[in-house]
């Protein structure tokens, strides 16, 4: 347990002077917040251009809905993608995946510790973000403020879904572990997958009935729900009877809590046999120059 929590605290400590340390301070929160800041205007201006193309026929609550999505979505990158991609930079740049599996820490704690560090400068930058959304935008002003802000719903789904990210995460590293360098193109292409499914800029509602069903068999659809709901109240989801708009808070709360400890289990027993296999075939210290 020691050793577990020594492991977590550095590769927590390691991962913060990864990203940070090529600046200085005040520069490298910027960076934090340049990242989402970017794309979330750029869903703002695909908002007005598209209201402007219909001459005002967009409903003003898709404009919250998809600023909130996409700062709570870079939850989803710096974890689940993030922790992925230390597999392949430690492997493959820094060649000392090797030397940390065979260290006294744990390469499952290690690789959760880099995801923490992560989460935190995705917390960060996302804070940042809705703040600096609701002062330059009205609409998302009035939606936030139309309701009060349930904080504890928020910060039950934020706890919550950080550990669902992270079981997410640990599935993705395992494959990965087990893959060339050219493993990090899975991360993309299911950062995709989920952007497009999971309705972070599409409400359910709009996507066809096979593509719904799609997005209702994935975890992370149902924590975004959440934290919509526990800042704006309301989304156009339910507004367009999508097949979450009969669910209550606590629906929600139940199907991510479930879906959380079903994925812990797995990922935790898929990375153990990954883990060994990758040492068997000598994954862990194989560098493809590709």
């Amino acid at each position: 347990m020691d050793a577990s929590r020594r492991t977590l605290r550095w590769s927590i400590w390691l991962g913060w002077q990864l990203d940070s340390n090529w600046t200085e301070p005040w520069l490298f929160v910027i960076y934090v917040l340049v990242k989402p800041l970017t794309s979330s205007l750029l869903l703002v201006c695909m908002y007005f251009a598209a209201r402007a193309a219909t001459q005002g026929a967009v409903p003003p609550e898709f404009l919250p809905y998809m600023y909130v999505s996409n700062a709570c979505y870079g939850l989803v990158g710096a974890v689940m993608f993030g922790m992925s991609y230390a597999v392949i930079s430690d492997r493959e740049h820094y060649r000392m995946l090797k030397y940390i599996y065979i260290s006294p820490g744990h390469l499952q704690t290690y690789l959760v510790g880099r995801a923490v560090s992560g989460a935190v400068q995705a917390l960060l930058g996302g804070f940042l973000n809705l703040g600096i959304g609701m002062i330059a935008f009205p609409e998302i002003r009035q939606a936030i403020a139309r309701e009060p802000i349930a904080w504890g719903w928020l910060v039950y789904f934020l706890v919550v879904g950080t550990v669902m990210l992270l079981a997410l995460g640990l599935i993705l590293s395992a494959a990965v572990l087990n893959m060339a360098r050219q493993g990090m193109f899975l991360s993309e292409g299911i950062a995709g997958i989920l952007y497009l499914l999971c309705g972070v800029v599409f409400p359910l509602a709009v996507l066809p009935i096979v593509l719904q069903w799609v997005g209702l068999l994935l975890p992370p659809t149902y924590w975004l729900e959440g934290m919509r709901r526990a800042l704006l109240g309301s989304s156009p989801d339910t507004l367009l009877h999508g097949p979450l708009s009969g669910w209550s808070m606590g629906h929600l709360a139940l199907a991510v809590t479930v879906s959380t400890l079903v994925l812990a289990v797995l990922a935790i027993r898929y990375f153990r046999w990954s883990e060994r296999r990758a040492w068997q075939r000598g994954k862990i210290e194989e560098t493809t120059g590709a």
